[in-house]
């Protein structure tokens, strides 16, 4: 029984973390900045960068 709790625990923090980090690319996708920053992250800068090189 604890074995099933604990994989029940441990699955619940993974799908957490997993759609905070889907909110975060699709924030970030749509020119919006991260939550936890006031600048440009490196994952928008990517971003940017090859949204430029497929408008050439």
């Amino acid at each position: 029984m604890q074995v099933l709790v604990n994989v029940l625990l441990v699955a619940a923090i993974i799908a957490l973390a997993v759609f905070i980090i889907f909110r975060t690319f699709r924030k970030v996708k749509t020119g919006g900045k991260c939550a936890a920053c006031d600048y440009d992250c490196e994952l928008k800068k990517i971003k940017d960068k090859h949204d430029h090189l497929m408008a050439k």
